[in-house]
């Protein structure tokens, strides 16, 4: 679903209109609402993302990546899963005894904030029915903690716990001897 898709959703469940003028009106807030389940959802789903980036000197520079890095989960040079561990500054990790060259890194991202009409949440489908019952939930309990507002956080909660992470990833469900 689109930002425009999600907020027209949120809008419906919430009794309001969808003609341009409430749209705009209430678009910043639940933009704001659904970029806030967006980074809650990150935790439950943990989504994760490979890609080439260049040792040098030993170490790899998180800030070049695509994607903010929360945390990196594998590193992988000619095929070859590499030691690697934190220290070397805030964004840097150090992979000792390696050569420099390219690596495949592998890490857990925090996705892209929704800002435009046309953007998609970076998560998987059915997250995003959860990104609108959060939204909805948040605005109702704006104006008052009323059961609605409860029931809502609720059912997003339980939304949440619903996902599996990594779902589909085979490394997700095998275990891995890597001494």
């Amino acid at each position: 679903m689109t930002l425009q898709e999600l907020l027209t959703a949120a809008l419906q469940q919430l009794d309001r209109g969808t003609d341009a003028q409430t749209l705009e009106t209430w678009r910043d807030k639940l933009t704001r609402y659904l970029n806030d389940a967006i980074i809650d959802m990150t935790d439950a789903v943990q989504p994760r993302r490979t890609e080439q980036t260049e040792i040098l000197c030993g170490t790899i520079d998180l800030a070049g990546l695509e994607r903010p890095c929360i945390k990196v989960t594998a590193l992988r040079k000619d095929g070859k899963r590499l030691p690697f561990y934190y220290g070397a500054g805030t964004s840097l990790i150090r992979v000792p005894c390696t050569a420099d060259g390219p690596a495949a890194l592998t890490y857990r991202y925090m996705p892209a904030m929704l800002a435009a009409d046309t953007d998609v949440p970076e998560l998987p489908e059915p997250c995003h029915g959860a990104l609108v019952t959060y939204a909805v939930a948040r605005e109702r309990a704006a104006g008052d903690a009323a059961a609605a507002a409860q029931a809502g956080f609720q059912l997003y909660s339980q939304m949440r716990r619903a996902l599996r992470r990594h779902a589909g990833e085979l490394d997700a469900y095998r275990f891995e001897n890597i001494y």
